[in-house]
């Protein structure tokens, strides 16, 4: 038995310790596994076990001591929990005997959630739900979740849009307040506001859009010179009806996008307004803000004038009715207007080449379409090749950002999307790549346009084994709002900004209505960096939802397929553990799990290969696939080669 002395030097011990323990606050950050990581504020990094994340939630705020976990290595002990951020979420209901839990739909909230007798809202195995964690795991690792709603189930008609539109928090309602604004303006009309702006409506516009487009945001018009051409651009003007600060303003904020799901059109502003008062249709007096540029045989843009104007479209075209006509094809379209639309065609063939001299120019790629039933079901999808139509209006509102970006920037105004090329962690290897294979002489730099520009040309046209265009691009940055008009680097613009898609984009409607102020000479109300962020986490938030909603949709049409059927596909990305792969017919991504294969298969980051000593995949490489693994509701399927 130890006396008091002994007791109180192992007490001290203790003490010291305890003491001489390292302590730190941190954020909990959850994998793809069990296991976890804390990071505190000054950049470290703390391994969380997995009996420790099972204690903690992502994002949760904690207080935790470190001690040796062996072999030299250190891991996290949570001591406290300091907030959490983790509340409600959606997911699948899961029954597993006598449990019942919530598979969480979240990126990193990867755990069956437990939910009580009581709290069940009687729903079945298989149900999708919302519901909130009521117990949170800290400290016995016993996490639970209180039901707020059934959902539906997979034979809920739309049910997948139904679930993502409330994962997103998207909603289709509207005000009393809002719709109030709506009916005064439909019944006000625009003729009081015309008399005030330029009458153009002399001028011989069309529409040229896919044949079920309402939301009819530009119109084009474009007259043959001696030395070029004069190329109009009139893009709809809702900011003209609605003031800033308003109900519908608001709403638009919020929404800050339409977004668009297979199976219907969340809008940003209501349809009487994006589908008819504001819309381009033909034959109608419309507002629109016109962009009228000066453009010499080479598809240089030699003056740029803005208008606020009032306009009349001749005609809704569609893209295959101009495509057909440039091919001379076509007899659908009124006599008068071929001229007219012959000459834009001419018009926009020269902006391409001269883009493509002087920027940067993405290859093609197939658009794909839902064909959808009234229950929200696909019954096919169609692949749709772009056209020369298709490629006649993406020049003509190219053309117009990037004109209205400069004529912005010149008078120290308005927003930009700015996009600052390769990302700095990638810059090395990226720099080491296009050494080895375009043979320069120095180590490349990239924060220069114009030597950035020759560069990307200089890639896509090297004769070597590696695609490295596409290599470069899948290293880019992402772009972003910005006040300062830096460059477009992905464009190969000096600054860019959107100004075409005001029915549909909040930013768009911004920049018209700073033009309008530079026009009148008013002031301006310059935006926030906060508020330009947040209507671009808005916009990412309502792409998302819409990609996630056709991919589940997608996937459920494909698991009714025949799983031995073999597709063609094409490699889109790789990492070192999986090469990611498009179906050519379809659309369809999913992902070649490559961890286990045998042979001594290396993945090489520099190049994005990867190969062994017999075989190599590449981006943009073709290959046989069959399914094996379909999992709608995850949005996720995986492919065997098929050699």
């Amino acid at each position: 038995m130890l006396d008091k002395n002994a007791l109180s030097q192992l007490k001290s011990l203790k003490q010291e310790i305890q003491q001489s323990t390292p302590r730190f606050e941190g954020t909990v950050r959850a994998t793809a596994g069990r296991f976890g990581f804390v990071n505190t504020e000054d950049g470290q990094s703390f391994f969380l076990s997995p009996e420790e994340m099972e204690k903690v939630l992502p994002g949760d705020v904690v207080a935790f001591r470190v001690e040796p976990a062996g072999e030299g290595k250190e891991q996290a002990i949570v001591e406290s929990l300091i907030s959490t951020v983790q509340n409600e979420f959606l997911g699948r209901y899961v029954v597993r005997g006598k449990g019942h839990f919530v598979e969480a739909d979240h990126p990193t909230l990867n755990r069956w959630i437990f939910v009580p007798p009581a709290k069940r809202l009687q729903a079945k195995d298989g149900d999708l739900v919302k519901a909130h964690i009521s117990q949170h795991p800290f400290p016995k690792g016993k996490a639970q979740a209180d039901l707020d709603a059934v959902i539906g189930n997979d034979q809920t008609p739309h049910i997948e849009r139904l679930f993502v539109q409330q994962k997103f928090g998207l909603s289709d309602a509207i005000s009393d307040a809002a719709q109030a604004q709506v009916d005064a303006l439909c019944a006000q009309g625009v003729d009081n506001i015309a008399n005030e702006r330029s009458d153009l409506t002399h001028l011989p516009f069309v529409t040229i859009d896919s044949a079920g487009t309402r939301d009819i945001d530009d119109a084009l018009y474009a007259e043959a010179q001696s030395n070029g051409w004069t190329l109009w651009i009139a893009i709809a003007d809702p900011a003209a009806l609605i003031e800033p600060g308003t109900p519908l303003d608001e709403l638009a904020k919020t929404r800050a996008t339409s977004a668009y799901f297979p199976d219907q059109v969340l809008p940003m502003l209501p349809p009487a307004l994006s589908e008819q008062l504001c819309s381009l249709q033909a034959g109608e007096l419309r507002l629109a803000m016109v962009v009228e540029l000066r453009l010499s045989q080479d598809g240089d843009v030699r003056q740029t004038t803005l208008h606020n104007a009032i306009i009349k479209s001749r005609a809704k075209l569609t893209y295959n009715q101009v495509s057909h006509l440039i091919a001379g094809e076509c007899d659908e379209i009124a006599a008068e207007l071929q001229g007219p639309v012959l000459h834009l065609s001419d018009c926009a063939k020269a902006l391409a080449a001269n883009r493509l001299r002087n920027c940067l120019v993405m290859e093609d790629r197939p658009d794909f379409k839902l064909l959808v039933d009234e229950d929200g079901h696909v019954t096919d999808i169609v692949r749709i090749e772009r056209n020369d139509a298709h490629r006649l209006v993406e020049e003509c509102m190219l053309v117009c950002n990037r004109s209205v970006a400069l004529w912005l920037k010149e008078r120290n105004a308005g927003m930009f999307i700015e996009h600052a090329g390769v990302r700095s962690e990638r810059i090395g290897e990226v720099a080491a790549l296009l050494r080895e294979n375009l043979a320069l002489e120095a180590k490349p730099k990239f924060d220069n346009l114009e030597e950035y520009v020759q560069l990307m040309q200089q890639a896509a046209k090297a004769e070597c084994e590696l695609p490295l265009r596409a290599i470069i691009g899948r290293q880019q940055e992402r772009s972003r709002f910005g006040l300062e008009g830096k460059p477009h680097m992905g464009l190969g613009f000096p600054c860019y900004t959107t100004f075409t898609s005001p029915l549909r984009k909040y930013n768009d409607l911004m920049i018209h209505r700073t033009v309008r102020a530079l026009l009148n000479g008013e002031n301006i109300e310059q935006a926030s960096q906060e508020l330009l962020d947040a209507v671009q986490q808005a916009q990412t938030s309502a792409r998302i939802a819409a990609n996630q909603t056709e991919q589940w949709m997608k996937l459920v049409w494909l698991n009714a397929k025949d799983k031995d059927a073999v597709y063609n596909a094409t490699i889109v990305h790789m990492n070192s553990s999986s090469i990611t792969v498009r179906l050519n017919d379809n659309g369809i991504e999913g992902t070649i799990d490559r961890r286990k294969v045998k042979g001594d298969w290396t993945f090489d980051s520099k190049t994005f290969t990867h190969r062994n000593a017999e075989q190599c995949f590449m981006l943009g490489q073709a290959l046989n696939v069959r399914i094996n693994e379909v999992r709608p509701y995850n949005r996720q399927v995986t492919f065997v080669i098929v050699e």
